[in-house]
């Protein structure tokens, strides 16, 4: 067991909070005392717009945007720019510090990235909001353009190990998400990259990926915990626990003290009692709904923080 708080974590520290039983609670404090030590009692919030959905070639076993999947949703192009900046307003009124642009599919159009590169440079103009951008496999002078309009960050998640990566997705490689990740770093962007934990990998597949994550430098690391999604590939798919979704986030708190780190995905399904013990050692969390699936009711949330008497970055 780890006495003290260790600057230099190694892979086998990871692994030893994953299967941890006696101490998690002394680990636990540790990530507390990270997250005060560094952001206080105060909580960034994120608002993630779906503003393409469905229309997806990929073959990804956990989304419901999948051409493999059979799931209900709804399908559509790029939302005009209006809409974007409604919504964009929208978050800025609930107090959210970050505005996430996601779109499905393997990589944008070039209308696409000059039609998005516009409405970012006008809800630059209008508002002081964050803006993070999530659409696949970007190209050079794509990133040089959108960096130019005024983006944040962007966002391309490693999702899952490499061992793992075959059995989720099979129309691109591991090797294509993290050569974007080197890309993004290259252009002096800040990147956005996390996880969807609990889609069959190992306490040491989870590790590394960490490992190779952390040298990619992110800015912040979204984790995600699988929802299955039924009419996909993973609907069967529910091995978390609540108590292993704190251990992952502990482990990644450790590992990552002075990085952004936001509880994504699937919070409110696996985490349950444990999730007012989760918000503490994050720096950030998704307000309002996910891509295709619901989130908590944004009064909800707002209560919970109230009770935690967390304070909100850039609250009235």
């Amino acid at each position: 067991m780890m006495n003290t708080i260790n600057t230099k974590m190694t892979k086998s520290d990871c692994l030893e909070i994953l299967s941890s039983k006696e101490n998690i609670w002394f680990y636990y404090s540790q990530a507390l005392y990270i997250k005060t030590k560094n952001m206080k009692n105060k909580i960034r919030l994120n608002t993630l717009l779906n503003a393409k959905s469905g229309l997806c070639n990929e073959d990804c076993g956990y989304c419901a945007q999948s051409k493999k999947s059979k799931a209900t949703i709804q399908k559509y192009s790029l939302l005009p720019q209006d809409e974007i900046i409604r919504k964009a307003l929208i978050a800025k009124k609930n107090n959210s510090s970050v505005f996430c642009i996601a779109l499905s599919g393997t990589r944008p159009t070039q209308k696409e990235v000059l039609d998005l590169g516009e409405t970012i440079k006008e809800i630059k103009r209008i508002m002081d909001i964050e803006i993070c951008l999530s659409i696949g496999l970007i190209t050079d002078n794509q990133i040089k353009y959108l960096k130019k309009c005024g983006i944040d960050r962007l966002n391309h998640n490693l999702n899952t190990s490499r061992e793992n990566y075959p059995n989720i997705t099979t129309t691109h490689s591991y090797d294509d998400r993290l050569n974007t990740l080197k890309k993004i770093k290259a252009f002096d962007i800040n990147i956005c990259s996390g996880f969807i934990c609990g889609m069959g990998e190992t306490d040491t597949q989870l590790v590394d990926l960490a490992f190779e994550l952390k040298e990619q430098e992110p800015f912040s690391i979204p984790v995600n915990f699988l929802l299955p999604i039924k009419g996909t590939k993973l609907e069967k798919y529910n091995e978390l626990t609540p108590i292993k979704c704190l251990k992952i986030l502990i482990m990644l708190r450790l590992l990552f003290p002075k990085t952004e780190i936001r509880i994504s995905a699937g919070r409110e399904f696996h985490l349950g009692s444990l999730q007012q013990f989760a918000i503490l050692i994050v720096d950030s969390i998704f307000l309002g709904n996910y891509l295709t699936e619901k989130g908590a009711d944004i009064t909800e949330d707002y209560q919970l923080l109230k009770e935690l008497e967390l304070i909100v970055e850039g609250e009235l």
